[in-house]
């Protein structure tokens, strides 16, 4: 099935803390990521304008943003494969994360 694989492909680039998904895939070797985690889902909603999409899996439910491009195919139903990793880039710069409180 071609959607998820090539919804599984844009998952895995994502990144926690990268600047962005894809500079963060050409600037670092995926052999320099850990907790890596795949997981099986179906596809609850879909906003491909704003590259939204809701995923539950046995894990629970995910909201994931993606460029809008990499959801034109995907719809409500589908059944997906999420492949995520986490790279620790060290401590965040000083006034990075306000509070929503401020």
């Amino acid at each position: 099935m071609k959607i998820p694989r090539m919804f599984a492909a844009m998952t895995g680039l994502m990144f926690l803390g990268a600047a962005t998904m894809a500079s963060a895939q050409a600037a670092k070797p995926a052999g320099d990521m850990g907790g890596h985690h795949s997981m099986e889902g179906q596809v609850t909603k879909v906003d491909a304008k704003k590259g939204w999409v809701d995923v539950k899996t046995s894990e629970g439910s995910m909201k994931l943003h993606f460029p809008p491009e990499a959801l034109a195919n995907v719809k409500k139903g589908d059944a997906v494969t999420v492949e995520l990793g986490i790279k620790d880039n060290g401590p965040a710069p000083s006034g990075s994360m306000k509070s929503k409180t401020q």
